[in-house]
């Protein structure tokens, strides 16, 4: 009878325990004589010098302590369901504290599960990274983890030469037998405390079971280090991806998915098309051009994540998000050292678990939506939830309209309404302050001529933004241009237009209405009291106005220019129809019939600043959920988002600060007072936000690394339906995305 594993016994120095509670426990196996001299009979230490199945039945053994060689796997039960970190993965971690931790759990695991020693690697024909990791573990536990020169073939001929060497380093004795089991059964007698018999039936017993140790690498640990040991080779620079179309060869279908959250994935070659071939499972042929997720590196890869193998759960989540620039790739070569680091601070997608909350929880925001759709409060919605730089909810609900005919899908474009106070007008001021050619407290008059020996020549920029200018909420600039039902004669473009009551503002106003619009901003009155905080639309038009002298470019140019376009913002635009956007793919607002007689649909809803042209500072913008998340990341990280600056930190920062007493705005911003919030009242004091009268909202809080995003159409087909506000559907999502965090 013989079995496959190399069986070797030990005889264990009792330095090796010297910080252990009970060292009168050992027993050292040795041969004939030093065995007599030595006559402790209480345990047996097995070191096992490879992996064999039959090593679990030592593991909860009392009588035998065990010893595990370690090899370059460094996984102790290297055919077990759990795939521990390699020599080589640990070595592309350049962050010792993390590395530390992990030695902290192998050695947790190691005791709880009956290792009491495990034996590193000789060194000899390895990188100086995996080098640096033997010594890292050493150093960390030089009593659990043991070099290989502690092991000794050299049996002392007397206790006096055991004892010497005993104290001068730890020493793990062997005495070498053959691993055969008739030559064992002779050998066997002399362990100490060991029953023959039953370690025989130990033998018998392995042969018959399977070996599935309980135990697994803690989730977090899990992740960070498989996190910290992805190596990224791109010298093509094809990172990160940006395509809208990807090829994905590769049998993970969970991966599959994830990247569907990214592109649109084909499964095949086409030509232009970038091919990303995963080879984690299966070797499939590899083309110059491709993207390969692999193991191991190979030379003839140009663009490779090469991957530890680490056994966590989900890594479609990291890999998507590390292959579109969603997460850094911070790995180094566990030979050469050799770094591409990512940071391109784009939105990945991640599940809500992934992240720290409670998909359960979140499963309650469906039956708001439908309660709020239900109860005819609006016929769609649309959502997003972003938490630490991943989207873990983006979800329509409902129709475009209440007949049911065509529904809601993430890239329907809604009517953001007031939001372009914050998604236009505040990120296009803060830039030109960034840019030193405004400053907060510079007078309106100071650049916009109009204004001087107006009542509004001494309102500052900061006093516009935190809407504490004394203007006026609204005025119905439209209305001016009536006569009757119809325009003023003067405001039509062409008699053909008059004869036909044709109205040509939307898109291309009449140069005159525009004059006759900045006349009526102007000239305008004050409130009683001005140095109150008031509400206007009217302070965001004059600044749209100043963001167009300032720069000498239009408006809606000036932000596609510098945010919407190098962002990607694709559906983010003022005047979606005359961009060639179908109706089809826009959600409707009211049946105007004050003005424009018609459904809305395609067109911004605010009348004023449709006679703007459909461009203006405090409304305009058409957007869809996601679109909006990234432009709030961009903020919320100080500007930065995709590899770009767009804003410097400092400049922002000082748009959310409350400037004014008895004013809970900051600049531009909405916050929190506690007395008409829109926010969840779980919501930091650091949060900031928006609402919109169409129905929208969105909040973001650096505290929480949280972003809310809530689009709807509650305006359809009557802009009088108050039902969401009066469900506060809005606020209510709002707290169960909090309350998900915390449980």
């Amino acid at each position: 009878m013989r079995y496959c594993f190399r069986l070797i016994s030990i005889i264990m120095c009792a330095s090796v325990f010297a910080n252990e509670s009970k060292t009168t426990e050992e027993v050292w196996i040795d041969g004939d004589s030093f065995y007599e001299a030595i006559k402790h009979k209480k345990k047996s230490t097995i070191y096992f010098k490879n992996w064999s199945p039959y090593i679990s039945h030592f593991l909860e053994d009392e009588n035998y302590f065990v010893a595990i060689q370690l090899g370059n796997t460094f996984d102790p039960l290297p055919h077990d369901q759990v795939v521990l970190p390699s020599l080589n993965a640990l070595a592309a971690i350049e962050d010792d504290q993390l590395r530390a931790d992990y030695f902290m759990f192998l050695e947790s695991f190691g005791r709880t599960n009956g290792i009491n020693h495990m034996v590193l690697p000789d060194t000899t024909g390895f990188s100086s990274f995996e080098k640096e990791v033997i010594k890292q573990a050493n150093e960390r536990s030089p009593f659990y983890f043991l070099h290989k020169s502690s092991l000794s073939y050299s049996i002392p001929e007397s206790r006096k030469e055991f004892e010497n060497v005993a104290k001068s380093k730890p020493t793990i004795w062997i005495a070498d037998q053959d691993a055969s089991l008739r030559k064992f059964n002779r050998w066997s007698g002399k362990l100490g405390g060991a029953n023959q018999a039953s370690f025989y039936s130990k033998i018998r017993k392995a042969k018959q079971e399977e070996f599935l140790p309980a135990y697994d690498i803690p989730e977090s640990l899990g992740r960070s280090l498989f996190n910290a040991s992805v190596v990224a080779i791109d010298p093509a620079q094809k990172l990160p991806l940006q395509e809208k179309v990807i090829t994905y060869l590769g049998s993970d279908e969970l991966f599959r998915k994830r990247l569907m959250q990214y592109a649109h994935v084909i499964e095949h070659r086409a030509e232009g098309v970038q091919c990303i071939v995963d080879n984690r499972l299966n070797d499939q042929e590899v083309k110059t051009d491709d993207i390969v997720i692999n193991h191991r590196f190979e030379s003839q890869y140009e663009t490779a994540l090469i991957i530890s193998g680490i056994g966590v759960e989900r890594q479609d989540v990291v890999l998507g998000k590390m292959l579109f620039g969603a997460m850094e790739i911070v790995g180094r070569s566990s030979v050469s050292g050799v770094r591409k680091i990512y940071n391109p601070a784009f939105l990945g997608y991640a599940d809500a678990k992934w992240e720290g909350m409670n998909p359960q929880h979140l499963l309650w925001i469906d039956s708001l939506a439908k309660e709020a759709i239900g109860k005819y409060a609006t016929p769609g919605i649309q959502l997003a939830v972003v938490k630490n730089g991943s989207i873990v909810l983006e979800k329509s609900y409902g129709y475009y309209t209440y007949d049911s005919l065509r529904p809601v899908h993430n890239h329907t474009r809604y009517d953001i309404a007031s939001l372009t106070k914050v998604i236009g007008t505040l990120p296009a001021i803060a830039l030109l302050v960034d840019q030193g050619k405004i400053n907060l407290d510079d007078s309106v008059s100071m650049h916009l001529s109009a204004f001087r020996g107006s009542n509004k020549s001494n309102v500052s920029i900061r006093q516009l933004l935190a809407h504490h200018g004394g203007l006026r909420s609204y005025v119905p600039f439209w209305s001016m241009m009536m006569d009757g039902d119809r325009l003023d004669a003067f405001y039509y473009k062409t008699k053909e237009d008059e004869e036909r009551d044709i109205r040509t503002y939307g898109m291309d106003p009449h140069p005159s209405m525009l004059d006759s619009l900045k006349s009526f901003i102007v000239r305008s009155k004050l409130i009683k009291n001005p140095s109150e905080y008031h509400y206007s639309d009217l302070g965001f038009m004059i600044l749209h106005w100043l963001v167009e002298e300032v720069s000498g470019q239009p408006f809606d140019s000036f932000l596609e220019e510098n945010f919407y376009k190098p962002m990607k913002l694709t559906y983010t635009s003022f005047n979606p129809l005359s961009k060639g956007v179908s109706p089809t793919a826009i959600a409707p607002t009211e049946y105007d019939h004050r003005y424009r007689n018609y459904q809305v649909w395609g067109e911004v809803h605010d009348r004023n600043a449709l006679v703007f042209g459909g461009v203006a500072g405090h409304a305009g913008l058409f957007s869809t959920a996601s679109d909006l998340a990234k432009i709030l990341a961009m903020i919320m990280n100080g500007g930065y988002y995709g590899g770009k600056k767009y804003i410097s930190k400092s400049t922002l920062d000082q748009f959310n600060v409350r400037y004014f007493e008895h004013n809970r705005r900051g600049l531009g911003w909405d916050k929190k007072d506690g007395i008409k919030d829109s926010a969840s009242s779980l919501a930091s004091d650091q949060s900031y936000g928006h609402t919109g009268f169409t129905g929208t909202m969105v909040w973001a809080d650096p505290q929480e690394n949280l972003i809310y995003v809530f689009l709807s159409n509650r305006i359809y087909p009557d802009a009088n339906n108050w039902k969401l506000g009066e469900l506060n559907t809005r606020t209510h999502i709002h707290d169960i995305i909090y309350q998900s965090i915390q449980d």
